[in-house]
């Protein structure tokens, strides 16, 4: 969560995707959400999410790149098609969710929204969004379980998926040392900190 807050800070670029998987079981909920799981508050808003097997990312962006920058349901449905792509090529083949459904539950994955990717029934992808400005960043993740190579394959392809949409070139970049340190800093002193974590 802080590696995203320090991108998202530092935003100065045509455009960030991040994808990163997790080294055991984690709880992230959304920024208004009430924490009763022990759970670390995200930056952007939505549902509680229950990390472990699942592909998150992290996608920053403009007005500049953007023409969705202040059209949620639209940003989310150009994101899940990338994903939907993605996902296909790697043997997984996903649809759109048909019917509008308004939220009934505290848990993303159990909640059915417009432009949820499903898979046998079931939700498999949902994002979340924070504006500031002319620039958002989302956070989402994908609960399809991916071999290794699958994996490579996904994460190759949705970088793809989304840079053709944008017209731009693909080019991939370490964090800084400043970058880290800014993280370390933050993950300390905020998402490890009671006074985000349970603010409401």
């Amino acid at each position: 969560m802080a590696l995203d807050e320090v991108l998202f800070d530092g935003f100065a670029q045509s455009a960030v995707l991040r994808t990163y998987t997790w080294d055991d079981a984690y709880t992230t909920i959304g920024y208004f959400q009430k924490n009763d799981c022990n759970a670390v508050r995200r930056l952007t808003g939505g549902l509680t999410v229950n990390h472990k097997d699942d592909i998150s990312y992290s996608f920053i962006v403009s007005s500049a790149n953007w023409p969705f920058i202040y059209n949620e349901n639209e940003t989310y449905k150009t994101l899940h098609k990338a994903i939907q792509k993605a996902l296909l090529e790697t043997g997984f083949e996903t649809s759109f969710l048909e019917d509008k459904q308004s939220a009934v539950n505290t848990v993303c994955v159990q909640t059915l929204c417009e432009s949820d990717l499903m898979y046998k029934g079931r939700k498999v992808a949902g994002s979340c969004m924070r504006r500031r400005g002319n620039k958002i960043l989302i956070q989402g993740s994908v609960h399809i379980i991916l071999n290794e190579k699958q994996k490579d394959i996904f994460h190759c392809s949705f970088a793809k998926n989304l840079a053709d949409f944008m017209k731009l070139e693909i080019s991939e970049k370490d964090f800084t040392p400043e970058e880290i340190r800014q993280s370390e800093k933050i993950a300390e002193e905020k998402y490890g900190n009671d006074n985000w974590n349970l603010k409401y």
